[in-house]
């Protein structure tokens, strides 16, 4: 064993730093992990602060803050026009690009820009998520939040469907939804007071071509839908909960 080791020890030695390397890596980019981590909540903390406040203050300067508590609405509250039941045609999940850490964090310094397309937040509690809703789902107000899908939703009403980027980050925007398990609770607040609960019934994993996860519902229904890594692909995780 010796001879060979004098023999090869140039050999020995290149793998030696080879592992090293590896290692230095490995744990380089795991720390990198556990910042962007740390960092997850505070980077969408300007977004929930515009969020969070009521739409009357938002409009005028001059409005009082309203004091009251969020008025929680029931799906049985809710009742269901036939013409929402209607299934909406030439939608698809786009491909897109993804965005980086640092894009998202670029982004959050100019909320201002979306501030007016604000519609509420989404709280789910088990993967420690609270972040702003906006209207409209193009690559650039995602970077802000969850997006709408499709045009007119209301919360409470149909399927109300939401899309956000999967950033590979625990914790920041919808990085941890295939995580979210069958019987949990996400909560959606709107500008109004109103608070939405909804149960998790089912997690899907769907190409990003199948459009019947945005098919409208009698029973209000709320969809979640990110990438399923976050580099470019074609999957899709979609997680589906009625209101209660």
């Amino acid at each position: 064993m010796k001879t060979w080791l004098k023999k090869n020890k140039y050999l020995v030695g290149a793998i030696g730093f080879g592992m090293i390397a590896i290692f230095c890596f490995f744990f380089a980019n795991l720390n990198q992990k556990e910042e962007f981590t740390r960092e997850a909540k505070t980077l969408l903390s300007s977004g929930l602060e515009e969020a969070k406040k009521p739409k009357k203050q938002v409009e005028t300067k001059t409005s009082k803050t309203n004091s009251s508590q969020p008025e929680a609405v029931t799906g049985a509250e809710i009742p269901v026009a036939p013409e929402e039941t209607a299934l909406p045609t030439g939608v698809a999940l786009s491909e897109g690009e993804r965005p980086t850490v640092e894009t998202l964090q670029e982004a959050q310094k100019d909320f201002e820009q979306v501030k007016d397309d604000i519609l509420g937040t989404i709280r789910i509690a088990s993967i420690g998520l609270e972040m702003p809703i906006l209207e409209g789902d193009s690559f650039e107000k995602m970077l802000y939040g969850a997006c709408t899908v499709l045009p007119k939703q209301t919360m409470g009403k149909g399927n109300y469907t939401l899309a956000a980027h999967n950033a590979g980050v625990d914790g920041l925007m919808f990085s941890s939804l295939g995580n979210v398990a069958v019987g949990e609770t996400i909560t959606l607040k709107d500008r109004s007071g109103h608070v939405y609960n909804y149960k998790v019934k089912e997690q899907r994993h769907v190409n990003m071509t199948d459009t019947s996860i945005l098919n409208l519902t009698r029973k209000p229904t709320l969809t979640l839908i990110t990438c399923d890594q976050a580099t470019k692909t074609d999957g899709r995780i979609v997680v589906i909960a009625e209101m209660v």
